[in-house]
């Protein structure tokens, strides 16, 4: 096997292929200096300016405008409102206080019952109670609207109900009862009534029924209520209190020592002590709206997740992430600027460009060049040389038809892996040079579950090894389509054209629930699951096709699964295909 390694390496470098390879590289590594642009991640902290005065004004407020202690505060009351409104009851008809589950369950039985009478056609004036039937009924109608309406209509953007209810279904919802309530109002023959009894049992009855069942009912959240109780301790809203009075009680005697004839390190320390006091309200609220968002996608079928008002921007997998994420933060008593984010295409890791994010956004840029180089190699490693004659001379030697096509496959894998890494270092050097190693550790959320700390070059690492795997999933299809065609330029071709679509796909499916994932190469990339993922939601058409995709059913084990059954298939078949195939 190593002789025919070693001899695939001399093919190699014995053809222009990789030298083009490398001058392409060196053209990217250039062309990345100009081209890389991202929005910088932006940090809770701000500069509360260079006098203790100053400081104390804008943290406290000073008569004219409300200070930032002001605005956390209001954060947290916010966010305990949020929760609060989930334990809200009504008071039924006999003076009982009842939940809002129940509260709908007793409008639909009352409906149930009123709309009875419209099911078995008994509003006709033919009918003895037909007024009374048609009277009750419009009463219930316009009863069950109004209610509904003035209790489940979003009031705000701080309003829980934009997580909880559909518009869209309230409307439709509106729009049905009235309809019903207009026909009722309307004074006909029997004849008439009786087509509209069968209108309404074939049409609106089931439009109002599924309107009503839409409504995500807050009571399925006790525990989210226990957990950010405001009147029990232990709770994380208790938590977030004793720690706000923690740092303000710094804060007031730091201030008082310092005022009169400050130091530098005391005007820094208050600075950073201010801070610490907005990053723990930001925590919070963070933590609370994941939580809301992550507990509204829990009890809505998947199907209904991009009918939601609020939901429609948002998609469970890195909804739950961020849950996670706040979650390891708050529970540690940390805050966002205390890691770096994962690196990504449009947003840097830190608060600056440093030479991780450059590196990664080149070798992301490098990673379609090594694979496109990759699969031409491949097309050509068999079909090309038979068709050259070359193949003979090889198949004459004392090498097993297995160890020559795995020979070539690995050639290829070992040489671009060779390359990518080159192009690493290259990349950190270049990175290192304008913009500086300097970065906080990052925090990510492997598969979505677990909080990872690691160093971003960890990172970096991460996603050469998933490009060698995505690199060798392809280099294995295109071995295959070598064996299968005579013409490697055909080979070539389809490989490409696979390529393309696989990058270009998630671009214009912006459904992560959508048949994309159930496509085997949506699920292909191993740095998707270390928190990375970003789905194609972007406005910029560069970052969505340039960043990492994770659909909301990827897990590692089905990643691997799908990388594992695509490489030893294809494999399998293109060695026994290469057996019985003539040279």
């Amino acid at each position: 096997m190593f002789k025919v390694i070693s001899s695939e390496f001399k093919k190699i470098l014995s053809k222009p292929g990789i030298y083009i390879l490398a001058v392409l590289l060196a053209i990217i590594l250039i062309l990345g200096k100009f081209i890389y642009q991202p929005e910088v991640y932006k940090s809770t902290e701000i500069d509360f300016g260079g006098q203790v005065s100053e400081i104390w004004s804008i943290f406290e407020g000073d008569g004219k405008n409300s200070g930032k202690k002001i605005e956390s505060d209001r954060l947290i009351s916010n966010a305990a409102k949020q929760v609060t409104s989930y334990s809200c009851t009504f008071t039924n008809e006999e003076g009982e206080k009842i939940s809002y589950e129940e509260y709908i369950k007793s409008l639909k039985t009352a409906s149930d019952a009123a709309l009875k009478s419209y099911e078995e056609c008994q509003l006709d004036t033919n009918y003895p109670d037909a007024p009374k039937n048609r009277d009750k009924l419009v009463e219930t109608l316009e009863k069950l609207r109004n209610e509904v309406s003035s209790n489940f209509i979003p009031q705000g953007s701080n309003n829980v109900f934009i997580i909880l209810t559909s518009k869209r279904n309230l409307d439709d919802f509106e729009e049905n009862i009235n309809d019903a309530i207009d026909l009722l109002k309307v004074d006909v023959s029997q004849h008439l009534i009786a087509d509209r009894c069968k209108e309404y049992k074939d049409n609106q009855k089931v439009k109002i029924e599924k309107a009503l069942n839409t409504f995500i009912y807050p009571t399925l959240a006790n525990d989210i209520i226990k957990d950010f109780s405001t009147d029990a301790e232990g709770t994380r809203y208790t938590a977030v209190q004793e720690r706000l009075a923690k740092t303000y009680k710094k804060i007031n005697e730091l201030y008082n020592i310092s005022q009169a004839n400050a130091t530098l390190k005391q005007i820094e320390e208050l600075n950073a002590l201010c801070n610490e006091y907005l990053s723990i309200a930001n925590t919070y609220a963070n933590l609370v709206n994941y939580q809301l968002i992550s507990n509204a996608f829990s009890f809505i079928p998947t199907q209904n997740h991009m009918k939601i008002l609020y939901l429609e921007s948002k998609d469970e997998f890195n909804a739950n992430t961020n849950l996670i994420r706040y979650k390891y933060l708050f529970d540690n008593g940390l805050t966002e600027n205390d890691y770096a984010h994962p690196l990504t295409i449009g947003t840097t890791s830190n608060t600056e460009t440093n030479a991780y994010d450059y590196a990664y956004f080149v070798l992301r840029l490098f990673s379609f060049v090594i694979i496109a180089y990759a699969i031409m190699s491949a097309c050509h490693a068999i079909s090309g040389e038979i068709k050259e004659g070359s193949m003979r001379y090889l198949a004459i030697r004392p090498v097993s038809r297995t160890k020559l096509i795995f020979g070539k496959l690995f050639a290829i894998i070992i040489m671009s892996t060779i390359m990518a890494i080159f192009s690493m270092i290259i990349a950190l050097c270049v990175g290192a040079t304008f913009y500086g190693m300097s970065s906080l550790k990052i925090l990510t959320i492997f598969n979505g579950t677990t909080p990872i700390t690691m160093h971003p070059l960890v990172m970096l690492l991460i996603f050469l090894l998933s490009m060698l795997i995505e690199l060798t999933v392809y280099v294995s299809i295109a071995m295959l389509l070598s064996c299968l065609l005579k013409s490697d330029l055909f080979a070539v071709t389809i490989m490409l054209i696979l390529f393309l679509i696989n990058i270009l796909l998630p671009a214009f499916v912006n459904n992560p629930n959508s048949w994309l994932a159930f496509y085997p190469f949506s699920h292909i990339s191993l740095y998707a699951l270390f928190g990375s993922s970003v789905y194609a939601t972007s406005n910029n058409f560069l970052n969505v096709i340039l960043s990492a995709k994770v659909f909301t059913n990827t897990t590692l084990w089905l990643t691997i699964t799908v990388i594992l059954a695509i490489i030893i298939v294809i494999n399998v078949l293109a060695t026994q295909i290469f057996k019985r195939k003539e040279l």
